[in-house]
Formats: structure tokens, C-alpha cells, sequence
């Protein structure tokens, strides 16, 4: 496909038609389709990257841009949609990037043709603040509305969760009937593994409920006591890989704990230390080869302990590494980018400490976390 170019009249009926140039009169948006100069783009062009400083808007003519955020697909635009109005008003780098999806035709308008024609007319620059203002309520009300259902949503999975007490009664009623009531001679076969189970049970129905209790509160705007004491690491490791053994990224892969010299505690909070363990032992397993291992190493210095997570996998593109502590990113087929973010949460502003990755292309990648000792 290749464009002619379009005429003015088309331009400015286009221009007329967007939400956010609407409220002009079409002979400041004749003047501005006589400065605007266009911009043809190929299949696949960039157009702009993340944290580009320039500052323009563009109007789609014909074709189709797409905006993303390293690998990460956010919006396909089409014809009479715009983007990059933002770093007209803010002066602020591109948050995101954008190329097209087919031959795209485009209008560009610079920060000179803005403050020429558009930002010199106090009814035309209020007709701005109104459709930004309008957008952005938009977009807070369906944050809202989607903050209502998730509350509503972890309310009734704490309900579900409660009738797990059921079968821990029922796990332990079984445990006593296997366990005997003398000796250790008199325990029958399966004791050790039924008393297990209901461990295993209890442990997850309290944890849940705990992470679901915070979920409520922080939604509710309850402030609690973040609870953090001293503790040692490798029983929460070894708790933490047994849980893991039965997950499919991990299915017929090694995790091995090496642990480097003594005295490996250090204050932290149990449960969330539990969460990244998980997150980043899950996404190592997700990069391992079947039969393959993962390797976690504890060591301590006088001041933190430090966990590394080590996989065999292919490292980390160089094009995704920028984006992984601050985006939604994921590889996963099944992910949804949030591990990484809740690992530096729990990490860095929870405990204080440092969270951080090393890789190397073919070889491999190691997520290391320290916790205050």
C-alpha cells in the first residue's frame, strides 16, 4: 500500500472528529494542518521509544500504530486516534513506545506548532485540561470499579478457604487412628505421611488467610504492624522447595539449597520471604531444561544474608532487562508479570534490602535478594 499523501479538507475533518482537538474551530485547525508536516512509516517502523525525550503529538491518518512496552503489547491505535499528547504538556520522556503495525500515515505535531496554534487560546487550552480531566476520571473510575470486584473477589476466596477446616479436622481424626495410642511401635503405615498432609493443609489455609487479611486491610486502608523478627533462612528454604515439588515448572528438575557457612538468620518476615522464594525458584524452573537444576545459595556477611537464585537457562534478552523491575512483564504463557514487582516490593521497601539480577546470554541468570542479618 502507499500513500498520496491526504488533502487538507480530509486533515482537518479528522482533526475536527478527535476528542481532544474537537472543541477547535476548523480554521485553527486549517492553520495547524498547514504547519503539521506528515509522517509515513513501513511495516514494523518505530516511530518513538521508551524514554525518548522528544516532544510531539501525532494524529493517525491511515494505518495502524502499535504502542508497547518491551515485549509487552499495550493498545493498537487506528486512524483518528492520537498519541503523545502528554509530552507536550508534561515535558516528560516517552513512557512507552510505539511502531506500526502496517504502512501508517501520520500528522505530526511538534511543541512549536502546539504553542503556535493551539496553546495560545485560553478557551482552546481549557478545551484540553476538560478532555485530559475526562480521561483520566474515566480511567479512575474503571480502576475502581475493578478494585470493588478484586476486594469482593479475595472476601469470597477467604469464605471458600475456611471450609479447609473441615479437612484438617478430618486429617487429624486420621492421623490419631493411624498414630495408636501408646507407642511409636503401634503407628501403622501412612501416619507419617497423613500427619504430613495435615501440615501441609494447616500451613496453606493460614498463610492464604493471612495474605488475603492484608489484601482486605490494604484495600480498606487498615494500617497493621508489618511484622519482621530474626529467623533462620534454610527451614523456610527446605518448607519452601518442598511445597514447589509437585509445580509444573518444576516437574522433573532439581532444586538444590547450598548453604555457605553458619548462622544463616536474619530479620524478615516469614511469609513474604516464602513468596519471593517462590516467585524466583518458579521462574528459574520456567527457564530449566527437564532434568536440569536450579541452585539457591545462602551466605551471610556481618551486615545482611544473601540469597542467590541460579538457573541454566538462555539469560535474559538485553531488550527486556530494562523493563523487569517496573512493568507488568512477563514470558510466561500463563504469567502476568507480577512476581518480579511483588519480590521488590516484599525485598526493598519491606525489608529494606536489595534485590537485583546477573546474566549472561546462553549461560544463564542469577535473582539475588539480602535480607538486614
Amino acid at each position: 500500500m502507499v500513500f498520496l499523501g491526504m488533502d487538507k479538507n480530509r486533515k482537518t475533518k479528522l482533526l475536527k472528529e478527535t476528542d481532544l482537538l474537537s472543541f477547535f474551530d476548523e480554521s485553527t485547525l486549517g492553520q495547524l494542518v498547514d504547519h503539521c508536516r506528515e509522517i509515513s512509516l513501513a511495516p514494523k517502523e518505530v516511530l518513538f521509544s521508551e524514554d525518548d525525550l522528544e516532544n510531539a503529538m501525532y494524529l493517525i491518518l491511515e494505518g495502524q500504530l502499535e504502542i508497547y512496552k518491551g515485549p509487552k503489547q499495550i493498545a493498537i491505535l487506528g486512524p483518528g486516534q492520537y498519541l503523545g499528547e502528554m509530552s507536550l504538556i508534561e515535558s516528560k520522556a516517552r513512557s512507552a513506545s510505539a511502531r506500526a503495525q502496517e504502512t501508517t500515515l501520520l500528522m505530526e505535531i511538534n511543541e512549536e506548532n502546539f504553542h503556535t496554534y493551539l496553546a495560545s487560546e485560553p478557551q482552546a487550552l481549557l478545551a484540553i485540561m476538560r478532555t485530559l480531566s475526562s480521561r483520566v476520571r474515566n480511567d479512575l473510575e474503571i480502576m475502581m470499579k475493578d478494585l470493588r470486584k478484586l476486594s469482593i473477589f479475595t472476601h469470597d476466596i477467604r469464605n471458600f478457604l475456611s471450609t479447609l477446616g473441615l479437612a484438617e479436622l478430618t486429617l487429624e481424626d486420621t492421623a490419631e487412628l493411624l498414630g495408636g495410642t501408646q507407642s511409636k511401635h503401634t503407628k501403622r503405615d501412612g501416619y507419617e505421611d497423613i500427619e504430613h498432609c495435615q501440615h501441609v493443609v494447616e500451613t496453606v489455609r493460614t498463610n492464604l488467610m493471612e495474605l488475603l487479611d492484608s489484601s482486605l486491610n490494604h484495600i480498606k486502608k487498615i494500617k497493621t504492624e508489618y511484622v519482621k523478627s530474626k529467623h533462620p533462612i534454610l527451614p523456610i528454604l527446605k518448607e519452601t522447595v518442598a511445597g514447589l515439588s509437585t509445580h509444573p515448572q518444576l516437574k522433573n528438575k532439581t532444586v538444590d539449597i547450598i548453604p555457605e557457612g553458619n548462622s544463616l538468620d536474619a530479620v524478615f518476615n516469614p511469609l513474604d520471604i516464602q513468596r519471593v522464594l517462590q516467585n524466583l525458584i518458579i521462574n528459574a524452573g520456567y527457564v530449566t531444561e527437564s532434568g536440569g537444576k536450579v541452585e539457591v545459595h545462602v551466605t551471610r556477611s556481618n551486615e545482611f544474608l544473601k540469597v542467590g537464585i541460579t538457573d541454566k537457562g538462555c539469560g535474559i534478552p538485553e531488550d527486556v532487562q530494562g523493563y523487569l523491575f517496573k512493568d507488568t512483564l512477563t514470558t510466561k504463557k500463563d504469567g502476568n508479570g507480577l512476581g518480579l514487582l511483588s519480590c521488590k516490593d516484599i525485598i526493598e521497601t519491606n525489608h529494606q534490602g536489595k534485590l537485583w539480577f546477573e546474566t549472561e546470554s546462553g549461560k544463564g541468570t542469577t535473582f539475588h535478594f539480602t535480607l538486614p542479618a
